[in-house]
């Protein structure tokens, strides 16, 4: 149940990133001058698509039931609690959904990345 919760997070945060390059090319840069720079967008695009990146290898060896990919994967949730908690509480609808969801996924990972079953099958694949 982990693995494709991991591999779903994986592929939204490359397929933001890779949104991003869209969105620049098509509209440039536009916003608050504070984040609408070239260094700024540049980093949001590494940011979020080599954490992608990250995550799907995380991922694959969650598949792989190889026991050093837990811990990645759980620090990975910590992280989406941290983001998408307060954007639960925006005010706005997007963010907002965009949080719940966010929290649900995390949520839901970090329980299956820390049961039972989870632990006896990497213990299993050790033996």
């Amino acid at each position: 149940m982990s693995v494709p919760l991991v591999a779903a997070e994986a592929l939204a945060l490359i397929t933001y990133g890779i949104l991003v390059i869209v969105e620049v090319a098509r509209f440039g840069l536009t916003g608050p001058e504070s984040v609408s720079n070239v260094p700024a967008v540049v980093l949001e695009i590494v940011i979020f698509t080599g954490f992608g990146i990250a995550l799907a290898f995380t991922a694959r060896g969650l598949w792989q039931a190889r026991r050093p990919a837990r811990a990645p994967a759980v620090l990975a949730q910590l992280i989406a609690f941290v983001i998408g908690g307060p954007l639960a509480f925006s005010d706005d609808a997007g963010p907002r959904i965009a949080g719940i969801i966010i929290v649900a996924v995390a949520g839901a990972a970090t329980i299956a990345l820390l049961s039972r079953g989870v632990t006896q099958e990497m213990d299993d694949s050790t033996a």
